[in-house]
C-alpha cells in the first residue's frame, strides 16, 4: 500500500491572491453608499416636514392673531346690524298694537304682539357685553436629535360674539314680525267687517230716507256706499285698514247726520200739526202718559179707557209681542196713539255689541211697520240703559232716544192707588210718565190718573210733543 500524497493534478486550482478582499470591500462600499443615500433622503424628507410644520404653525398663529385683532369689531358690527333691524321692527310694530286697540276684539291675537314687543325691547335696551375666549396654537417640537427646535405655544383672546347675541336679537325680531302680521291681518278683517256694517246701515238709511230727503242731500251718502262696495268687492286682503276706517266713519257720520235732521223734521211737523189742532206745549201744561212692554191682552182694555177719556198716549212696544199680537198693535195706532220702539226682547242694550243692538232695533221697526203701517221714530231703551254708542246706533236706525222724567214704579208696588198717588205727587209741567200696560193694576189706575191730571189743567199729549225744559 502506497503511502504517497494526493495527485497534484486532482487538486483545485489556487485563487489569485487578494481577489476576495476586493469583492468584500466593494460590497461594504455599496452598503455604505446606500446608507448614506438613505440618510440623505431621510434628512431631506425630515427637513421638508419640518418646513411644512413651521409654515402651518406660522399660518395658524397669523390666522388666530388676525382673528383676535378683528373679532371685536366684527362682533360689534354684527350686533349693531341686528340691533338696528330689531329697533326698526319694534318701531313698526308699536303703532300696529296701538291702532288695533278697540279694533281687534280677540285679545288672544293682540297679547302675543304685546308680549313679544316687551321681550324685544328688553333685549334692545339690555347692556351689551363682548365675552372673550382663549384660542391656543400648540407648540411644535422638531424630533431631530441633531437639530432640535421648538415653535412656541401661542395664546390670544378672541371675541366670538356679543351678549345679547345677534341671533337672539334676530329671533326676537322674527317673533315680533310674526305677531305683528297676525294683528295686521285681524285688523284688516275687522276693518272689512266694520265697513260692511256701515255700508249696510248707510244703504238702509238711503232707502228709508228716499222721498223724505232731497236727492242732493242723499247723494254724498249714496256715493260713499258705492265706494265702500268697491272696496268690499276687492276682498279682505286688499283692504287698507286706515282707509276703510275713514270711509266707515264717513258712512256712519253721514247716515247719523241725515237721520238726525230727518228726526228733527218729523217732530217739528208733528208739533206744527198739534198746534193747528190747538195743542202747543210751549204754552200749555203738557203731560205724556207712556206705556212700556206691550202689546199684551190687557192693552185692549187700556185702549178702551183711553178712548173713553179721549186721552192720547205713547206705547213703547216690544217687537216680539208685536209679532205675537199684531192686531193689538194695529188697534193702538187706530186709537190715535203713538207707537214707538222698545226693542225686540227687552235686553240691556249697552251689554250688546253693535250688530246685536242694531238687530234688536231693526227687527222691532220691521215688526211694527208690518203690523201697523207706521214706522216708529222714538226708542225707549229697556231699563233706561243707554250710552253714547247706543244713542248713535239708534239715530242711524232712524230712532230718537226718549227716557222718562216720572217713574210711577208701578212694576214695584202693583197697587193702583199707590201708582195714582205717586203720579199725582210728582207730576209737573212737561212730565214724561213711565207706566207699564203689562200690569193690570196699572191699567186700573189710569182712569183716576187722567182725572187727576185734568183737574190740574194738564193737557195729555204724545211724548214727542213735550217741549224740553218746559
Amino acid at each position: 500500500m502506497s503511502t504517497s500524497g494526493p495527485d497534484p493534478e486532482q487538486l483545485p486550482a489556487a485563487r489569485p491572491p487578494g481577489r476576495g478582499s476586493r469583492v468584500a470591500w466593494w460590497i461594504a462600499g455599496a452598503v455604505v453608499l446606500t446608507l448614506a443615500a438613505g440618510a440623505v433622503v431621510v434628512g431631506v424628507l425630515e427637513h421638508r416636514a419640518w418646513v411644512d410644520a413651521v409654515a402651518e404653525h406660522e399660518a395658524e398663529v397669523a390666522r388666530v392673531t388676525q382673528e383676535a385683532e378683528t373679532s371685536r369689531a366684527r362682533a360689534e358690527a354684527d350686533y349693531t346690524a341686528s340691533l338696528d333691524a330689531l329697533d326698526d321692527v319694534i318701531e313698526a310694530a308699536r303703532p300696529v298694537l296701538a291702532d288695533s286697540e278697540g279694533q281687534v276684539p280677540d285679545d288672544a291675537v293682540r297679547a302675543p304682539l304685546a308680549d313679544t314687543l316687551d321681550e324685544a325691547e328688553r333685549l334692545r335696551d339690555a347692556e351689551v357685553t363682548y365675552p372673550v375666549t382663549t384660542r391656543t396654537v400648540e407648540e411644535v417640537t422638531r424630533p431631530n436629535p441633531f437639530r432640535p427646535q421648538t415653535l412656541p405655544r401661542v395664546q390670544v383672546e378672541v371675541v366670538e360674539s356679543s351678549d345679547p347675541a345677534p341671533a337672539d336679537l334676530d329671533a326676537a325680531a322674527d317673533d315680533v314680525t310674526e305677531a305683528r302680521d297676525a294683528v295686521v291681518e285681524a285688523r284688516r278683517q275687522w276693518a272689512h267687517d266694520e265697513l260692511r256694517t256701515a255700508a249696510t246701515e248707510a244703504a238702509d238709511a238711503a232707502t228709508d230716507l228716499e222721498g223724505d230727503v232731497g236727492a242732493g242731500a242723499l247723494r254724498p251718502l249714496e256715493e260713499a256706499v258705492a265706494e265702500a262696495e268697491t272696496v268690499l268687492d276687492a276682498g279682505v286682503a286688499a283692504v287698507d285698514p286706515d282707509e276703510a276706517v275713514a270711509l266707515r266713519d264717513t258712512l256712519l257720520g253721514t247716515t247719523e247726520s241725515l237721520w238726525a235732521d230727518r228726526l228733527d223734521q218729523i217732530v217739528d211737523e208733528r208739533r206744527a200739526d198739534a198746534r193747528d189742532d190747538g195743542v202747543d206745549c210751549r204754552v200749555d201744561r203738557c203731560v205724556a202718559l207712556t206705556f212700556d212692554d206691550g202689546p199684551v191682552a190687557d192693552t185692549r182694555r187700556l185702549l178702551r179707557i183711553l178712548e173713553r177719556k179721549d186721552a192720547p198716549a205713547t206705547f213703547f212696544l216690544v217687537g216680539d209681542n208685536v209679532a205675537a199680537r199684531p192686531e193689538v198693535a194695529q188697534a193702538v195706532v187706530d186709537g190715535g196713539h203713538l207707537v214707538a220702539n222698545h226693542t225686540w226682547n227687552h235686553p240691556q242694550l249697552t251689554t250688546l255689541d253693535d250688530a246685536e243692538v242694531r238687530d234688536e232695533l231693526r227687527r222691532t221697526q220691521d215688526a211694527v211697520t208690518d203690523a201697523t203701517g207706521f214706522t216708529p221714530f222714538l226708542l225707549r231703551p229697556p231699563y233706561g240703559d243707554v250710552d253714547g254708542r247706543v244713542r248713535s246706533l239708534a239715530t242711524r236706525t232712524g230712532l230718537d232716544v226718549v227716557l222718562w222724567s216720572l217713574d210711577s214704579r208701578d212694576w214695584e208696588s202693583r197697587d193702583a192707588r199707590e201708582i195714582r198717588r205717586r203720579v199725582a205727587n210728582q207730576v209737573q209741567d212737561g212730565s214724561n210718565v213711565l207706566l207699564h200696560d203689562i200690569h193690570s193694576t196699572t191699567v186700573d189706575a189710569v182712569p183716576k190718573i187722567i182725572d187727576d191730571l185734568r183737574e190740574e189743567d194738564y193737557v195729555l199729549v204724545t211724548v214727542d210733543l213735550l217741549v224740553e225744559g218746559s
